[in-house]
């Protein structure tokens, strides 16, 4: 295992290093929900560089977390129900050109 980094504010989510092989995978962990995503680099916020779910991932599942792959997270807002997001939500989202359900779930919006 590499680096951890806990969410420090206003980020949504804590991360950790795995080191594979001769590369690297990042987890994803929502502070707030127990979704769990993989990405390829450390990022403040995400909008569609996500990867698909590393075979050990469903380890994650078994202890209660959702996994979310790269299909779910890049999917286009307009093709969800966003009707929880609030106003607020909804300026953020358009303030920093976000399109995905993965640039919701993941970022850094002050």
């Amino acid at each position: 295992m590499g680096e951890t980094e806990e969410q420090t504010y206003p980020r949504t989510f804590h991360t950790a290093t795995v080191i594979e092989g001769t590369g690297e995978c990042i987890i994803l962990c929502h502070a707030h929900h127990p979704w769990i995503a993989f990405a390829q680099e450390r990022r403040d916020w995400y909008t569609e560089e996500f990867l698909a779910p590393p075979p050990w991932a469903r380890t994650f599942a078994d202890l209660g977390f959702v996994v979310l792959d790269r299909a779910q997270l890049t999917l286009p807002l307009s093709d969800i129900d966003t009707s929880v997001l609030t106003r607020a939500e909804w300026r953020q989202i358009r303030s920093y050109g976000i399109s995905t359900l993965g640039g919701v779930l993941f970022n850094a919006w002050d």
